[in-house]
């Protein structure tokens, strides 16, 4: 039986392709497929994934019409055999290592899920600190929902094992499980997916196991779409839908007590206006008007307006100080103005870097 199947997404990834691949390729104290989804690509992706194929008889090739990373990975989840599951984005890296050793103890403890750390890096070689798991260990049924359902959904935890977990390629999951229990990946929000698949993965696992090692690699490219600023329509109603998921799980474990509740509901409504914010920025000058009465009739919502008017309850209300106190003040068009030059300043940024990589 093949002990691991990798799922990698692709669309127009021909800049890396070859180095995820390389990475992945140098695996082999482990039994591994490769599924490789193309969602359309209309650049050399096909070629390069080719390529491999005749040197790797690991790698399996599944073209498909463009339908989103969701689809892609769906797509790929419906076609896996391996006994377990692990998600590799196309300009990414593994470690071999790690993965070799990562599917040993699962195999070893018989656990349903295992969480290592992971690590930014770029194209100028530097490398830090993504997602740190602070220690190797075994946690049963009530310790997950504690310890990491808990820290999931609300940030916090009564003991901090992992910095943070959330990203789909920070964990390999049991096969047997995600499909008896039917998880997939949900079309909430643009890429809030892979936080609700760990979720319900957290959900129905019975044990987990934790690796201080880092066995993934997250490039920070400035051309890649998670990076990418794209306006989400009707993004309200999706969040209401995806906080309604988070919730609906943390209360079903009855981990936190009335005020830890308090402080989460909170937290979301802050992070919803916040999140409004940026969506609504993403728009040009002349939506302005329009954008600003938009963010108005939410803050008329007495939840919201307390919310806004509380301390910081979540990490983007932390880092977002400004924001915060323009919306409390009920300054819409300054909010928004204030993120639209933050936008201008961000993509220069990028562009730049862009072409400090080409030369």
């Amino acid at each position: 039986m093949t002990d691991l199947s990798i799922i990698v997404p692709v669309y127009n990834g021909e800049q890396y392709l070859a180095q995820l691949l390389d990475s992945i390729c140098a695996i082999c104290c482990t039994t591994i497929e490769v599924v490789m989804v193309n969602d359309g690509s209309s650049d050399g992706s096909e070629n390069i994934i080719k390529k491999y194929q005749e040197k790797d008889s690991r790698i399996k090739y599944f073209p498909k019409e463009n339908g989103g990373i969701v689809s892609a990975r769906n797509y790929g989840l419906e076609r896996a055999i391996g006994k377990y599951l692990f998600f590799a984005d196309q300009d990414d890296k593994v470690d071999a290592h790690t993965i070799e050793k990562a599917i040993q103890r699962l195999e070893e403890e018989k656990a349903d899920m295992l969480l290592f750390s992971t690590e930014h890096f770029n194209d100028i070689g530097r490398q830090w600190p993504c997602d740190t798991v602070y220690e190797d260990g075994s946690f049963d049924e009530n310790e997950i929902a504690d310890l990491f359902i808990r820290k999931l959904v609300t940030r916090y935890t009564k003991k901090e094992v992992v910095s943070y977990l959330g990203h789909i390629w920070a964990a390999i999951i049991r096969r047997d499980m995600v499909q008896e229990q039917g998880i997939h990946f949900k079309r909430f929000m643009a890429i809030e997916d892979d936080l609700l698949f760990v979720l319900d993965s957290l959900d129905y696992s019975k044990k987990l196991l934790t690796m201080k090692e880092s066995g993934y690699y997250w490039r920070q490219n400035p051309s890649s779409r998670t990076r990418r600023s794209v306006y989400c329509e009707n993004m309200a109603d999706k969040k209401k839908l995806y906080y309604e998921y988070r919730t609906d799980v943390l209360k079903r474990h009855g981990v936190c007590t009335e005020e830890e509740f308090r402080d989460y509901c909170i937290g979301v409504r802050q992070e919803f206006m916040l999140d409004m914010l940026d969506n609504e920025a993403i728009l040009g000058i002349k939506s302005i008007v329009k954008s600003e009465q938009l963010l108005k009739n939410y803050l008329e919502d007495l939840q919201i307006k307390e919310a806004m008017q509380s301390k910081p309850m979540c990490p983007l209300a932390r880092r977002y100080s400004v924001e915060m106190k323009l919306l409390m003040q009920s300054r819409c068009k300054s909010a928004l103005l204030y993120k639209k030059l933050k936008y201008a300043k961000s993509s220069v940024g990028n562009w730049m870097r862009r072409k400090r990589h080409e030369i």
